[in-house]
């Protein structure tokens, strides 16, 4: 009978221990959140989970619009697939809107890791951070059907179907020449890191190479020998030509770097890895010597897989201008106004901003992180109560622009 009592027992405490870890994870989200922070949440682990990238990114798409018209917005799909609602002010006092944008697609989307989970102070998943920017511009949405905050302006809201610094997209080169649409002022939103403010805007190329080393005649018509040898596996390849051109100098006062972001190469253990991948990121300052860097990496990046006898495919996977930091000056400084009335640490930094592209064509632009963590090579860690800072900070944001002359 003892026996029984003590598996009784232990089972009893078990029982009451799982309560106690569920009461703490759902009391830390109330303790840290509001409705609105909850729902944006909700969304954002939603939208995760839903596959991407696609070409239109029609199922995360179609998400977005499903709430949106539940808010009573009227939202339209350009012939690229991007959302866009706008949101009107009574009276406003300029008809040019407020841009506020968010990409759709997430390039870490993973069947399994995607399956976001909850603990008492964090979120999990593969590209939830991405998934960050859409969920809050629904949350900006119906704050704003509310009547929280009161602006003076329209709020142009825009779901980008492509990555917005993909050359393949005209969606903000159309906003930025449409007379209707042309905004005061723009705000990108991007899940990490909050505090963050871009207050010098470098502009970047990122250039994607494919190696390929099955190939039994090369573009010179001549079939790989002996001295090919050495560059037939694939991740010999690519780690040749990023060492290649990490190595240059690309100007003489240094102001130009280039970065290797990413490497791939193999098809398992046991076999030659015939096809390679590498992913280079050109940063400058200069307009003008970054547009000469990237013809230098594409030509060496052609030139030595040539000389290797290789199969070489060279194409720009993103492009972001310098931009004007003048243009935006008065934007940045009010982010960092609202910034330290909300009691979050400033962080200024230096690097490419997608928004840039508005302060390039004369647009007040900046962009925004809303949450804080970590992005991980597996998947990120969000952590639940900076939703709420980064939400509050995004309508004070507005507040403000709505009634500044920028």
């Amino acid at each position: 009978m003892g026996f029984f009592k003590k598996i009784r027992t232990t089972a009893v405490k078990a029982v009451r221990a799982l309560t106690r870890r569920a009461s703490t994870v759902l009391g830390s989200l109330r303790k840290s959140s509001s409705p609105l922070a909850d729902r944006l949440l909700s969304d954002a682990l939603r939208i995760a989970e839903i596959p991407s990238p696609t070409a239109r990114e029609e199922q995360r798409a179609a998400f977005v619009l499903e709430r949106l018209r539940s808010l009573g917005l009227n939202p339209q799909v350009d012939e690229d697939g991007n959302v866009l609602a706008r949101i009107t002010c009574p009276v406003p006092d300029d008809p040019r809107p407020i841009l506020v944008l968010a990409e759709l697609s997430s390039p870490r989307w993973h069947p399994l890791e995607s399956l976001s989970r909850l603990d008492a102070d964090r979120a999990y998943g593969a590209g939830l951070s991405d998934s960050l920017g859409p969920a809050t511009l629904l949350s900006l949405a119906e704050s704003l059907q509310s009547g929280t905050p009161a602006i003076s302006k329209d709020i142009l809201l825009l779901f980008a179907a492509r990555p917005l610094d993909d050359p393949r997209g005209s969606v903000l080169r159309r906003l930025a020449e449409d007379p209707q649409d042309r905004p005061a002022a723009a705000l990108g939103l991007r899940g990490l890191s909050l505090g963050t403010v871009p207050i010098k805007s470098l502009g970047t190329y990122r250039i994607e190479v494919r190696v390929r080393t099955d190939a039994e005649v090369s573009e010179t018509g001549r079939k790989p020998g002996s001295a090919d040898r050495g560059h037939r596996n694939a991740v010999d390849a690519v780690v040749a030509l990023a060492r290649t051109l990490a190595g240059i100098t690309w100007d003489a006062e240094q102001r130009t770097t280039c970065t290797v972001r990413r490497i791939e190469a193999g098809s398992g253990f046991g076999h030659e890895p015939t096809e390679g991948l590498l992913d280079i990121e050109l940063e400058s300052a200069d307009e003008a010597v970054l547009e000469i860097a990237m013809k230098a990496a594409t030509a060496t990046a052609e030139s030595r897989g040539r000389e290797a006898n290789l199969q070489t495919q060279v194409t720009i996977a993103g492009y972001v201008p310098v931009g004007d930091p003048g243009v935006g000056a008065g934007l940045s400084k009010l982010v960092i106004q609202a910034l330290k009335e909300q009691h979050i640490k400033v962080r200024e930094e230096s690097g490419a901003d997608p928004a840039a592209f508005f302060s390039s064509r004369g647009i007040p632009a900046v962009s925004l992180a809303v949450a804080s963590g970590r992005e991980g090579l597996d998947r990120d860690e969000i952590e639940v109560a900076s939703i709420e800072k980064g939400r509050r900070l995004l309508v004070s944001v507005i507040e403000r622009v709505s009634r500044e002359i920028l």
